[in-house]
């Protein structure tokens, strides 16, 4: 069921170092700048590619939607994704619930702050009548990753 949005996202990255961590978003709450790079102290590494899940609560424009993944509410910024694949405009709709591949990317502003931006590069619809497990598989499978991710730290350290 939720392999649809991996084997998008895998066509076009096969780059394992550069695989999307599943997380919630409340982990990117956080972020420190360590060696010029960010650092997300909840996740306790470096990370380029996000995959998430969550319902759409917004859409402004061919530009921004926000997502809730019911930990934390972010915008997406899924205008290059909509030029590439105008088709994927219906699964962007309020109320829809979703998987998304996105990138991070750091911006600082003036003033020195940074700024969060979640590019989303892939995205598949997860409501569809024999999707009604999507949500509560996704919590599993987050917290499966995270304890992945800590046991793979302890066994490096």
């Amino acid at each position: 069921m939720l392999d649809r949005a991996h084997t998008l996202t895998m066509s076009h990255h096969t780059d394992l170092s550069d695989a999307a961590l599943k997380i919630f978003l409340a982990e990117l709450r956080v972020a420190i700048l360590r060696n010029g790079q960010v650092f997300f102290p909840r996740l306790d590494q470096q990370v380029r590619r996000v995959w998430v899940q969550g319902y759409i609560t917004e859409r402004d424009g061919d530009d921004i939607v926000d997502i809730d993944d019911g930990t934390e509410v972010m915008s997406l910024d899924v205008e290059n994704l909509l030029r590439e694949r105008p088709g994927v405009g219906e699964a962007l709709q309020a109320g829809r619930y979703v998987s998304c591949v996105c990138k991070l990317e750091v911006h600082c502003e003036l003033g020195g702050e940074a700024v969060l931006d979640l590019r989303a590069e892939s995205v598949c619809t997860l409501d569809a009548p024999g999707d009604q497990l999507a949500e509560p598989y996704w919590w599993l499978e987050v917290a499966e990753a995270q304890q992945l991710r800590r046991s793979e730290g302890a066994g490096s350290r």
